[in-house]
């Protein structure tokens, strides 16, 4: 079959450093696997950006923690990045990016370590909660066809997406298509459709920005319950490996390849709608791999696991339908750090949890209440003293992603059930 796009693979065994603490050396050991992927997939980085170009860098960082988590944007990436596109002597170069949950971005930008980045190099950071927007509608009978995009993002001349490589709660995978969530200006934006349609929605965001080019932020990776697990082992710090290309579909392929999840290209909702859509292919016979060889790169990732009932201990959670890329999804998480602290085995009573549509009627229970979710907020006037996480005037739209804030998540309220119970 023709090939219809090139996705490269570097790979280095030297020491690259840590993402917050590299030296020069180590930096242009990255810096030259960069060049490796634009020379293999576009020609050089000159054909990517021309001179006097407007180039915006989307990263990626979620919340604001020390970069060596691992979960957000490589500061080593991005250091690489940026020198090779000053290189080519652009007009512009800004840094985009709206962090998650309605945090401000540029409090995740110090923290992250892309503001001293951005100070060292002279580029320009351009948090989207300080920029004007514009609607973009997309005229077809489709989830999240009218929507906001950063002017900055319709403004540049390049679009390059540095996404950061991470096995997914809410949506599997994300990469080169996942990235665009952040181009959305608030809370507010972020939770419409983050439910079993915020597949479409990375697609629609994905065809708004018009990439076009992708590297992979995948030095550090993460495997499981992403973006942040609260699992040690599913932070991988030595994988070393990185992709890139022009098509995005085929760059969240070639990631499932890496992975060595089976069927690349098939495993991500997302990756199957774009390519569906016609924003490139999810075949593995359409896409020429260069560089390293995959087969000597790749590593068993392990999936994201939103099984509820029998991993926790003391929990019982009763659901009827509900959306797995949603409430499922935040449950999941916040069970996960509950657990790993050791606040579950801690509980004097049963934790009843209530998400989804409840169709039966509901017993009485011997222990905490807590409702997660719009849909099952019919069980508070069965439980009107249990703990609901949903749709409000702070935090619109039925999804509760406002759980994972941390002084007020569902994993906080349970360490304060603890507190209680052992003072009681």
């Amino acid at each position: 079959m023709a090939k219809k796009t090139t996705v490269a693979i570097a790979h280095s065994d030297a020491d690259l450093g840590r993402p917050a603490d590299y030296s020069r050396e180590q930096l242009d050991l990255v810096k030259a696997m960069i060049r490796d992927i634009a020379d293999q997939t576009m020609g050089g980085m000159s054909n990517i950006v021309k001179k006097g170009d407007k180039v915006l860098i989307k990263i990626n960082t979620v919340i604001p923690v020390p970069a060596n988590e691992g979960f957000t944007t490589d500061p080593r990436m991005l250091e690489s990045l940026i020198e090779l596109v000053q290189e080519q002597q652009p007009a512009r170069i800004q840094i985009g990016e709206r962090c998650a949950m309605g945090g401000d971005t540029k409090n995740a930008m110090d923290v992250c370590g892309i503001t001293a980045i951005a100070q060292r190099t002279g580029v320009e950071l351009c948090p989207f909660d300080n920029v004007p927007f514009d609607m973009y509608r997309i005229d077809r009978a489709i989830s999240f066809n009218e929507f906001p995009v950063p002017r900055p993002v319709s403004e540049a001349d390049v679009y390059i997406g540095m996404p950061k490589m991470k096995v997914h709660v809410h949506t599997v995978f994300t990469g080169a298509l996942k990235l665009q969530f952040g181009n959305l200006p608030d809370y507010d934006w972020m939770v419409r459709c983050h439910r079993d349609d915020i597949y479409q929605k990375i697609v629609n965001l994905t065809r708004a920005a018009n990439p076009k080019w992708f590297i992979m932020d995948s030095l550090y990776a993460c495997q499981g319950n992403g973006p942040f697990s609260a699992y040690q082992h599913d932070l991988i710090k030595d994988f070393n490996t990185i992709c890139g290309g022009p098509d995005g579909v085929a760059v969240d392929t070639i990631c499932e390849a890496l992975m060595d999840w089976d069927e690349p290209g098939t495993n991500v909702p997302s990756t199957v709608l774009g390519a569906q859509e016609g924003l490139g292919t999810n075949q593995m016979d359409e896409i020429e791999l260069k560089g390293a060889p995959l087969d000597q790169v790749k590593r068993r990732f392990r999936r994201q696991n939103t099984v509820l009932t029998g991993p926790f201990p003391n929990v019982k959670v009763i659901y009827g339908n509900t959306c797995e890329a949603g409430c499922k999804a935040i449950i999941r998480m916040q069970l996960d750090q509950a657990k790993e602290n050791g606040d579950l085995a801690k509980l004097k009573r049963p934790l009843y949890v209530f998400t989804g549509l409840q169709f039966e009627q509901i017993n009485p229970v011997d222990g905490d209440v807590i409702v997660v979710g719009d849909c099952a907020k019919s069980v508070l006037e069965r439980f009107p003293d249990a703990q609901y996480w949903g749709s409000s005037e702070e935090f619109p739209n039925c999804t509760p992603i406002w759980a994972n804030i941390p002084e007020r998540s569902i994993a906080t309220y349970i360490r304060k059930l603890t507190e209680i119970s052992q003072a009681a």
